[in-house]
């Protein structure tokens, strides 16, 4: 098992990607913690990983409110003892033309899509360095790389998301800590359905739409790296659907 007795927190961790990828580290070895505003999600989670005997604990958490993510992580910490792996899933994604956007969609994503990384990582970064060992996974979007038109709140704030993981890299290495992006490419979820719903491509055998499910490998990928590979700072992107 690659993360045997890892500790793992996934925040998003009740649907989509994060369930995903939560279920894929359990079925590795790791203990879990999951985290989202959704404790009906987060039950469904619960109950699929107890069931092939996980452990798994779910704290319902507005990654937005500072004192719920210290509260995220004390309980993770009170629970199992430490934080090997941070995965920053939770997001949001308002569409529409820059000019038709409002305040309040691009606080919401402001807050979600950066604000909640930075009070994640400040909360759980203080327990790594401790330890002098972590991993941090923060999912970003190749739409931070490239703008998209409508989509101009999510692209800035995964831009900023991107730049934000290489600093905390360059920062913590030398504590044993790395911290890199995930670019899962176009994935099926509740968050891009928009998208992949009105997808000329979609079911075609061009469909570039992945399932949730085909993140895992690369999510993996980065949580089981040790730090002497160097590898920190980097944006690991999933460009294309995996063969079946």
């Amino acid at each position: 098992m690659q993360l045997k007795d890892k500790v793992a927190i996934i925040t998003g961790g009740g649907r989509g990607i994060g369930k995903a990828i939560a279920i894929a580290y359990a079925a590795e070895g790791a203990r879990i913690a999951i985290a989202s505003r959704s404790t009906t999600q987060l039950d469904e989670v619960v109950a699929e990983i107890e069931a092939k005997d996980g452990e798994i604990l779910a704290v319902p958490t507005d990654v937005r409110v500072r004192s719920e993510v210290e509260t995220l992580v004390q309980k993770t910490v009170d629970r199992f003892g430490r934080i090997d792996i941070l995965v920053n899933n939770a997001g949001v994604n308002p569409r529409g033309r820059f000019l038709d956007s409002t305040d309040e969609e691009w606080e919401q994503g402001w807050q979600i899509n950066v604000m909640g990384v930075v009070h994640c990582c400040r909360a759980a970064l203080p327990i790594m360095q401790q330890q002098r060992s972590g991993h941090i996974i923060n999912v970003g979007s190749g739409m931070g790389q490239v703008g998209r038109a409508n989509l101009s709140v999510y692209c800035a704030a995964k831009a900023a998301l991107h730049g934000l993981t290489q600093s905390i890299a360059e920062e913590v290495w030398e504590d044993g800590i790395i911290a890199n992006v995930l670019i899962p490419g176009p994935v099926r979820t509740e968050l891009s359905k928009p998208a992949w719903e009105n997808s000329d491509t979609f079911r075609a055998e061009s469909d570039p739409w992945k399932d949730p499910e085909q993140v895992v490998a690369s999510a993996l990928f980065l949580a089981a790296q040790p730090p002497a590979t160097g590898m920190t700072g980097q944006i690991l992107s999933i460009m294309r659907r995996n063969s079946p």
